[in-house]
């Protein structure tokens, strides 16, 4: 198998692509944060080394003392955070603006994902509650009674399938080949109003 520290960025112009035009959530799932996503998850498993772990530990830090900063100073009444939010202000324009963010030195990498994450915060936070919501959904238990064969909705081929498998909750059952979103909102209706259920 690739260790995670062979997938390592390169640098801001030379990422390793990642294909996100089928992801559902593409605004989360960037080329730009994979290493705040994955090395973490490497770390836990064994697959990211110390050093790794180290630099993604300061990137952190980087980004997190910018954006205090950024939401904690003004600049003629407006906070950085928001001067930053407008599509025409760049990180320099901000850094010449602000002698103390000048000062902390930020490096290239978190500034520049400190300014995604500003820029794209609103998009950004409620992809995230879509994310939560679709958790929640996923969860929903689909009890032992449940007979997929009597949701009328449900077509031909998805009822078989349901019921040959028997998904114990939503999650499980978008998972199933074959099973479609449409599916899955069927149902939901049906676990909702069981009584409604063929017989």
């Amino acid at each position: 198998g690739v260790l995670i520290d062979d997938l390592v960025t390169k640098g801001v112009d030379e990422p390793y692509r990642m294909f996100t035009s089928r992801a559902e959530y593409r605004l989360l799932l960037r080329q730009d944060n994979a290493d705040r996503r994955l090395t973490p998850i490497g770390w836990k498993m064994g697959l990211a080394t110390t050093a790794r772990h180290d630099r993604l530990t300061a990137h952190e830090a980087a980004i997190a003392q910018a954006e205090e900063l950024l939401l904690n100073r003004r600049h003629d009444g407006v906070t950085l955070d928001a001067l930053l939010r407008r599509p025409e202000t760049t990180w320099d324009e901000l850094l010449a603006l602000s002698p103390e963010l000048q000062a902390l030195n930020i490096p290239p990498l978190a500034a520049r994902q400190v300014t995604i994450e500003t820029k794209y915060s609103g998009y950004i936070k409620r992809q995230a509650a879509g994310v939560a919501r679709a958790e929640q959904v996923q969860g929903t238990a689909i009890p032992d009674w449940f007979n997929f064969l009597a949701v009328p909705q449900l077509r031909a081929e998805a009822r078989q399938k349901l019921a040959a498998i028997q998904p114990r909750n939503l999650g499980q059952a978008g998972r199933i080949s074959g099973i479609t979103p449409a599916d899955i909102a069927v149902l939901m209706m049906y676990l909702k109003e069981p009584s409604r259920l063929a017989t």
